[in-house]
């Protein structure tokens, strides 16, 4: 590569890296507040804002809802139970199916509450045409084929620890 043309590549690199630097920031202001302020993380208040728009959504919808795998949210919703936020119900329509849906507790806390940064961002990707919202996927795979990362199935929510891996057992 030429000079010139290193030179122009860099400066667009450069560009590049602030850009996922400012993505990052923002996330990480959001996560911190969220869990200074409300005492859980980032993937909790992003459940808590989906429930708050729509009550009643089975771990299944709710995945959906949230652009994530089940086993994510699930991790997440359990937390939230446990602290009083989310209840658990049985379905009336199918009764092996749970239903989630917010506490009081819950709904105080989502209407004082800005939106969760992951919201913002889906609604950012909502509002992109179709072809930039493929031309954008296409670019970050690209990105990330440049990274040596293992595919380890679904990546959890954003700023959700990774659930431990499971040992095979030793005979």
């Amino acid at each position: 590569m030429a000079a010139a043309q290193r030179e122009r590549a860099m400066v667009d690199a450069k560009a590049i890296l602030n850009r996922i630097r400012h993505l990052v920031r923002a996330l990480r202001t959001f996560e911190k507040q969220a869990q200074s302020r409300y005492g859980f993380g980032a993937a909790q208040m992003f459940i808590l804002h989906v429930l708050h728009g729509e009550d009643d959504l089975s771990l299944n919808e709710l995945a959906e809802r949230t652009a994530t795998d089940q086993s994510s949210v699930s991790l997440a919703v359990g937390k939230l139970v446990a602290e009083g936020y989310v209840r658990r119900t049985t379905s009336h329509e199918d009764r092996r199916q749970v239903q989630l849906s917010l506490t009081p507790k819950a709904r105080t806390l989502v209407k004082r509450s800005p939106p969760a940064a992951q919201e913002r961002i889906l609604e950012s990707i909502l509002g992109m045409r179709a072809t930039e919202r493929k031309q954008l996927t296409a670019l970050l795979d690209r990105l990330l084929s440049g990274m040596t990362t293992a595919d380890d199935g679904p990546p959890p929510m954003l700023f959700q620890d990774e659930p431990a891996k499971s040992r095979a057992k030793k005979k």
